[in-house]
This record gives C-alpha cells, structure tokens and sequence, in this order.
C-alpha cells in the first residue's frame, strides 16, 4: 500500500434515546394535594429547580460538510493542480522505467481514496534534461505560468527550487538539497528530504571522532562549497572544539558548470593543502565530493579524505558524465543514510518494499534490485513527496493556500517518509531529515559508497 497519510472525513449522527418514568401518588383527597402545593416554600422549589433531571439535554448539530471552493492559485472547489518534475535520466545511458507512472500512479490512489479533503489530484508531470539547464527553467516556466500548478513535487538541481519557491510563489517538495540561505528568500514553502547540514555538524564530527577517522591534534584542511558556507563555517569550529588543527580552510568557487575553470581551481587548493601540512581533508558539504574526486584527478595527492555530507550524486554519474576515475573515492570515507535501495527493500526498511510493491502492483513495471535498471530511485523519490505532500496539504484543511500550507507544515512535527529513517518538520525547519549517517567505504565494483562490514 502507498503510504499517503491522507486524512478520510466521515459524518456520523449520535441518537440519544432516553426513557423519562411518570410515576402518581394515591393521594387521600384533591384536598391534600392542593394544600400540599399551596403549602410548598420558594425555596423548595429552587432546590427542585437545580436537581439534575432525565430530560435529554440540547444535542450538538452534526458537522456540516464544507462547501469547497477555488482558494488559491491551482486550488479549484474540486482539484488541486501539481507539477511532478524528474530528470529524464535516459539522456544519460540510464533506464529509469516509466517516470510519470511512478508518480501517476500514486496520484491515482489518492483519488481514489476520495483526494485531499475531497479535491482530486491533477498532475502534471514533466521530464528535464539533465543536462540542460534552460530546460528545468522552460518547465518551471509553464507549471508555473501557463498551467498554474498550486504545488511542484520531485527532484530538482540546486538552483531550479529559485524559479518556483522564489520567483513564483510556488511550493516545492524536493528530494534534493535547499539550503537555508534559499529558502530565507522564498515567499512560498520549500521543503526538502536532505537535512540541513548545519543542523547535524556536531554530532557529524563526533561520529567521525568516536572511529578515530578523527584525533585530537590532527591536521585537517577543511574544503567546502559557495553553496554551503554557513555549514562550512560551523564544521570549522566544530572540528577546531573537539580538538583537530584545522591548518586549511578553503571554500571552492567554482560550481561545476565550468568544469575547466572548476579543474584549475583545484589543482591549486590540493597544492595548497599538501603546502599546509594537513594529514586529512574533509568536506564540509556534498558539492566538496565533486570538487575533491575532481582535484585527485588532476594533481599528485593521495590525503584521505572525510566526506561526513556524502556525495550529493551517485559517484557513477560523476564518472559517466564527466570522464572523471572514481579511483580516489577508495581513499574516502563517507557518512551516508545507510544501506541502498536496493538492499533496504531486501530489508523491509522504511517503508521501500510497500513503495515499490504498490507500483509494480499497479504498473506491471518490474522494479529491478540489481544493476540491470535503474528504476528504483525514481520509484522511491515518487513515494517521497507524496508521503510529505499529501499529509500537510490535508492538515491544511478545505481552506487550502500557499499560508495554509506552510502554517500546517510548521505545526505538524514527525513525519513517515518512504526511506527515511527519521523525520520531521516543524517552524523553520522545512529539511526533514535527522538522520546523522552510517560510516561508509568505496566499493569500486558497485561504484557506490557502502557501510562499513
């Protein structure tokens, strides 16, 4: 079953039968009953009036059914309208089955249970080009303008959240990092799975401390991302507190869109680094895992390297798309949210196997569990946002806006996500995750980060 969380309203009626008994006294005479009324005290009778009786009292009016009508932008009396976006990873050698399935589907479900607060879902689903950075901005362009989508669910690069949340008043639900800097100038909700590293920095670094990846006195150069400075500051100090010498701090300005420019940048901060003395490097952000596999491949050093944000991207993307050996990752060690997809459904972990099952029930899609495909990660993401979307848009009530929204998410306090160990969201906090990691090595042969044993 696809875990929606949705709220279903009923109206149930409450029929009160109370039986009221009339007893008579055989009394000698009208007479004494005259004077026994005649003789009664106005205190006698206030004392009767406050005795409780077996009169039912006034009932409650049952709850009348809301008359829904249009409340915002993409909100009608009878749909809310949403954009799914998700790259289309076949421009890149992948096969991630049948994209808008995965998320057709379990808006079918929805519907199907009766909607959020009795409106239907209309989706609209659109696939980017990786690659091409004008066409995640043409998408946002026309859910935005020309369909004028209430909500926008999926997977979104770094920036791309700018163009809904910032320029159009949109929410969003990502699977992909935004950091607070963006979401401080958003005038619509922005929420995403990824924790916000400056949350989790300090018990980051102790977890690398208590392996003893990390000891008191060692030299560290700490390299982060423009994207990420804040965090990057925090890990600087922590590290410096529990007693490294940080003897690098460096933050690399180039963001990858420049691959050239980004490569010599490198090349001079590993000079750097190797100049200061430092025994290990870390990242302070996932953008640094890039940088560092670009910088190992260009330059003679061989430094361990502590990744305590992951890397942001599958490593094979990094190899496939920009011809860079994945090599060094066999000198790193990563914290990452335990074991793949792949294996977590084996496990039955968080909720995957009821995620991907329900698919394949309702697609015929046959979701693969080894290397021959690549459509368990879009499945998952699919499941992802509807499990966030879904349950604070019903919280929001039949009175469903863009405020509405955002009141309901800051008010709503633990979450179940599908492959999320643990999480919540609640006033400013828009990043759901608080999962702190699992200690990770490279596996060359599987080209992806696994826990350690």
């Amino acid at each position: 079953m696809i875990k929606t969380s949705q709220r279903l309203l009923g109206l149930f009626m409450v029929i009160a039968m109370v039986a009221t008994a009339c007893g008579g006294s055989d009394d000698e005479s009208s007479d004494a009953v005259d004077t026994a009324a005649t003789d009664t005290t106005a205190e006698e009778n206030q004392e009767r009036a406050d005795e409780p009786t077996d009169e039912p009292a006034d009932e409650e009016p049952a709850d009348e059914p809301v008359e829904l009508t249009a409340t915002d932008t993409g909100v009608t009396e009878s749909v809310i309208r949403v954009g799914a976006v998700f790259p289309d990873t076949s421009v890149i050698g992948r096969d991630p089955g049948d994209i808008e399935a995965k998320f057709q589907t379990i808006a079918d479900a929805i519907n199907d249970a009766g909607g959020i607060n009795g409106r239907s879902l209309e989706l609209h689903v659109r696939l980017a080009n990786p690659l091409d950075d004008n066409d995640w901005e043409s998408i946002c362009v026309e859910l935005t303008e020309d369909i004028e989508v209430f909500a926008v669910v999926g997977l979104f690069p770094r920036t791309n959240t700018d163009c809904y949340a910032g320029l159009n008043d949109t929410i969003v639900v990502s699977t992909f990092a935004i950091t607070p800097g963006q979401m401080d100038g958003y005038t619509a909700p922005a929420l995403t799975t990824t924790g916000h590293a400056e949350r989790l920095v300090g018990v980051r670094v102790a977890a690398l401390f208590d392996a003893d990846l990390l000891t008191e006195g060692m030299k560290v150069a700490v390299v982060g991302g423009q994207q990420g400075e804040a965090a990057h500051e925090q890990y600087v100090a922590a590290l410096t507190e529990a007693g490294a010498d940080v003897v690098a701090d460096t933050v690399v300005l180039g963001d990858g869109n420049d691959l050239v420019a980004l490569t010599d940048e490198m090349i001079i901060l590993t000079e750097v680094w190797k100049s200061s003395g430092a025994e290990v490097i870390v990242g302070s952000s996932d953008q640094a895992a890039q940088a560092l596999l670009i910088g190992y491949n260009n330059a003679d050093i061989d430094l361990p390297m502590l990744l305590p944000e992951g890397t942001g991207v599958d490593p094979s993307l990094m190899r496939d798309n920009q011809g860079l050996t994945l090599a060094p990752f066999e000198l790193a060690t990563a914290l990452i949210d335990g074991d793949d997809q792949p294996t977590k459904y084996e496990a039955g972990a968080e909720g995957v196997r009821e995620c991907v099952d329900a698919f394949q029930d309702a697609s015929g899609e046959v979701i693969a569990l080894d290397e021959s495909r690549n459509n368990i990660a879009p499945t998952v993401v699919a499941c992802q946002v509807f499990d966030i979307f879904v349950p604070i848009a019903g919280a929001a009530g039949a009175n469903l806006t863009t405020e509405s929204f955002a009141a309901a998410a800051e008010a709503f306090g633990q979450i179940s996500v599908t492959d999320i160990a643990d999480a919540s969201v609640g006033p400013d906090k828009f990043d759901l995750s608080d999962v702190v990691g699992t200690l990770a090595e490279f596996n060359a042969e599987a080209a992806e980060f696994q826990p350690f044993g």
